[in-house]
């Protein structure tokens, strides 16, 4: 599912086009934004789907091949242990996630022989080689599959890679995020645990909620955010300040201020990774150096306030 990064990405995104286009109102933006966050979400599950499917072909695969009018010694040891393997008979049967499929008609938008296509790149690697023919695979054993057939042979596929470009025409914005969802899906996976992917998919109530609350308290106290930051750039060019940069400080010190259940240095770590990862090369450093004088600044005039969860900085 979405972490409080990714929603910060999309926050990010919906403030740079507020940077870009002021004519637009708070409410519409926040309404592009939920949409944008329903749409990834979207785009997590079916690719979970895509994953599934791939591992079902095995079993068509196997009827085909032991079908043979002479079967090879290949063809007379196969196994489907793939697609029994537990996270995808959590995700299958315990999560439902066919049906949810069904339910969104997403089912609709890929060619079978896609999944046909994608197995067969997966059955000629030493990986599938190794994992098939362990009798009993630990759940690591079952993860790492998954993990490399994700990773390794659906994300580097053109017909994959068409497919999400045409169905999510977000994809390429949401290609980061989503992709580390699903493999810290699949690192975690547990197929014991009580189902929650489908449902966390339909009830993004607290996610939605911390978005629009970051995106109009950011907005609403720009003014307020800027005065703070600008007072720290005295020995900058302010016009060679990256505006990635500001706007990412502007919503650090927005949570710092408005957001007492988030500890201080969770905000700080998180808008530094974000720094790296969507600015310039050097903008984690400057990031991390101006932030953390600031709230330096800011604790010693006692500005901020946290409570609850928001009182561990550890």
């Amino acid at each position: 599912m979405l972490s409080r990064r990714a929603i910060r990405v999309k926050v990010m995104q919906t403030v740079y086009a507020h940077e870009q286009d002021r004519e637009k109102t708070v409410e519409r933006l926040e309404k592009a934004m939920l949409e944008n966050i329903n749409n990834s979400v979207r785009c997590f599950l079916y690719q979970l789907y895509l994953l599934c499917k791939t591992a079902e072909y095995v079993v068509t695969d196997v009827q085909i091949r032991s079908s043979k009018f002479i079967p090879s010694e290949e063809d007379r040891n196969l196994s489907v242990s793939l697609f029994h393997n537990p996270v995808i008979q959590h995700l299958v049967v315990t999560e439902n996630l066919y049906q949810e499929i069904h339910r969104e008609k997403l089912d609709l938008r890929i060619d079978a022989d896609n999944f046909r296509h994608f197995f067969q790149k997966l059955r000629k690697s030493d990986e599938y080689q190794s994992y098939h023919r362990k009798e009993n695979p630990l759940l690591t054993d079952d993860r790492e599959i998954l993990a490399f057939l994700y990773k390794n042979i659906l994300t580097t596929d053109e017909l994959f890679e068409q497919n999400l470009e045409d169905v999510f025409p977000a994809w390429q914005d949401d290609r980061e995020l989503i992709f580390h969802a699903v493999m810290n899906y699949i690192s975690h996976a547990a197929p014991n645990r009580e189902p929650h992917v489908v449902r966390e998919a339909r009830d993004l109530k607290e996610l939605k909620h911390f978005a629009a609350e970051l995106l109009r308290k950011t907005i609403f106290n720009e003014p307020d955010t800027e005065v703070i930051i600008s007072s720290f750039l005295q020995h900058w060019d302010r016009e060679r300040v990256a505006m990635m940069d500001m706007l990412l400080m502007k919503m650090a010190v927005t949570e710092w201020l408005y957001f007492p259940e988030i500890p201080t240095k969770v905000t700080i770590n998180e808008y530094i990774e974000l720094a790296k990862l969507y600015s310039t090369p050097k903008s984690g450093e400057f990031v991390n150096g101006i932030l953390d004088a600031i709230l330096k600044k800011l604790k010693e005039e006692d500005r901020i306030q946290k409570m609850g969860r928001g009182t561990k900085e550890n």
